[in-house]
């Protein structure tokens, strides 16, 4: 009897969002240099790293909200073809740090929803009003808040009416930038598991910034750490941030909080005397216990080490101390 075919290897699927080279300079000065990620639809990708690595800068440059002095260089695909201005609102949707300089003061909730569905689709204001009402009801809002105005609620319940607003007209990306930072670690931790189902039920990928190593862990699918504008490990979350390659990633997990240290900021610098932009290199050289000559003179490229990528000279094997 003759054997079956053998079965073709499953192919991995096309990413919704590419982003290919991503630089992002200011009067010759790059803040982002040459960062590539991809986000595949339904999973959580996480851009993490200290203040001033990048990340803001990236998710902004993805909804091209970047400032007028800015020179951007780089692909930004979404399904394979240049996002462009119609795909702000209706495929890619952004909820931004502050949710009460993101709503209106002078209009009720329900009305703010109500016209950001009208302004991507021919929408009558009935259906607008109705489509409105089951966003926010999807996040746990009922009429009384849909009629208040933004003032009137608490500061999680605006932040769910913001993600309401994300997610009325089912886009296909959320870029979620620190959308919890003004919250305490219970509402925090309430959003972002919101967040999450709510882009999982619509089959949305979500972009998610945060300085939260911890919540990134419970959360996240994938991370993507940067460091002075440029991916230093991209990988899945869970190897990521328990068994990290970069020395620069370590570094970010070494510096949590701790029960001898509970007050720690959550991304301090690590220690070291950070690079000069623009110097030859690896930029985390100057910090980096691994550096050699080879980090000072050569940036590394991002390859694949210890299962997933990472831009590093001397990356960390697999259970190796550091």
């Amino acid at each position: 009897m003759p054997k079956p075919p053998p079965t073709p290897p499953r192919s991995r699927p096309e990413p919704l969002l590419t982003v290919d080279g991503l630089r992002i300079s200011f009067s010759g000065t790059e803040a982002v240099r040459g960062v590539t990620f991809e986000v595949y639809a339904g999973e959580v990708l996480a851009l993490v790293g200290e203040s001033g690595a990048g990340k803001s800068l990236t998710a902004r440059a993805l909804l091209g909200m970047v400032p007028r002095a800015a020179t951007v260089t780089g692909r930004v695909l979404l399904r394979g073809a240049p996002v462009t201005p119609a795909d702000l609102g209706r495929r890619i949707a952004r909820i931004p740090q502050d949710a009460q300089s993101a709503l209106s003061p002078v209009h009720r909730v329900e009305d703010q929803l109500a016209l950001a569905a009208r302004s991507v689709r021919p929408l009558r204001r009935a259906e607008a009003r109705a489509l409105a009402r089951r966003a926010l009801a999807e996040v746990g809002l009922g009429p009384e808040a849909a009629a208040a105005r933004p003032h009137a609620l608490s500061g999680g319940m605006r932040q769910r009416a913001v993600i309401a607003t994300a997610l009325v007209n089912g886009p296909e990306l959320v870029v979620a930038d620190e959308p919890t930072t003004a919250l305490d670690p219970e509402r925090r931790e309430r959003i972002l598991t919101l967040l999450r189902e709510r882009c999982a039920d619509a089959g949305a990928a979500l972009l998610l910034v945060s300085h939260d190593l911890e919540a990134v862990r419970r959360h996240a699918d994938r991370v993507a750490v940067l460091h002075a504008g440029r991916v230093a490990e991209l990988g899945p979350a869970a190897r990521v941030l328990t068994r990290p390659a970069a020395p620069y990633t370590r570094g970010l997990l070494a510096a949590l909080p701790t029960e001898d240290l509970p007050h720690r900021s959550r991304l301090p610098a690590p220690d070291g005397t950070p690079s000069v932009p623009g110097a030859p290199g690896c930029a985390f050289a100057p910090r980096c216990p691994r550096a050699t000559d080879r980090c000072r003179a050569e940036e590394p490229d991002l390859r694949t080490a210890a299962g997933h990528r990472v831009a590093c000279h001397h990356p960390y094997t697999e259970g190796e101390a550091a």
